[in-house]
């Protein structure tokens, strides 16, 4: 099936205000909520000292977001957008570390957004409801189409590349 561009965008458009708008919103307001509901104290800040690991986080994250959107591109001929995905499963790049690094970067940059609003509630109660719901995506829904549409060599990559979290200390075989 071809997209039209006005498709592709009108579907990239409705991405983005879920991963950046609509998702990092129901954290924020969730743990604010929890926050407020158990009288929970900031994170304490010693000296503004959490702006400095946050900051990291969420340009670690955006920089794993956007080399994993050119490794699409680049080495797949596609999109992460299921309207124009990748034609060849791409295994290079950002995705030699781990199966989903876009997902990695955007954890990264939620995790550095808790760490930036201080919240006790976005911590320990919204943040893991949002990782679990996310893993949950992507093994039930994601991982089950990339085996459909690119068969052995999928399963042959799931066996030699960590699902989210790279491993610094695996030493990986070319493919």
């Amino acid at each position: 099936m071809t997209v039209s561009s006005k498709q592709l965008h009108r579907s990239q458009r409705r991405d983005a205000l879920i991963y950046w708008i609509y998702i990092p919103s129901a954290v924020v307001l969730g743990g604010k909520t929890v926050d407020r509901l158990l009288d929970l104290p900031s994170i304490p800040s010693f000296g503004g000292l959490p702006v400095i690991p946050a900051a990291i986080l969420i340009g670690i994250g955006v920089v794993f977001i956007q080399r994993a959107t050119f490794d699409l591109k680049h080495y797949g001929g596609g999109t992460p957008n299921p309207q124009a995905p990748p034609e060849r499963l791409v295994t290079e790049g950002s995705f030699s570390l781990c199966r989903h690094p876009m997902f990695l970067g955007y954890d990264l940059t939620a995790l550095g957004t808790v760490l930036l609003l201080r919240s006790w509630g976005m911590l320990i109660i919204a943040y893991p409801i949002f990782i679990a719901l996310e893993i949950r995506f992507l093994q039930n829904r994601e991982e089950p189409v990339l085996a459909r549409r690119f068969g052995a060599a999928y399963s042959d990559y799931r066996k030699r590349i960590p699902f989210l979290l790279p491993n610094p200390f695996k030493r990986r075989k070319p493919s």
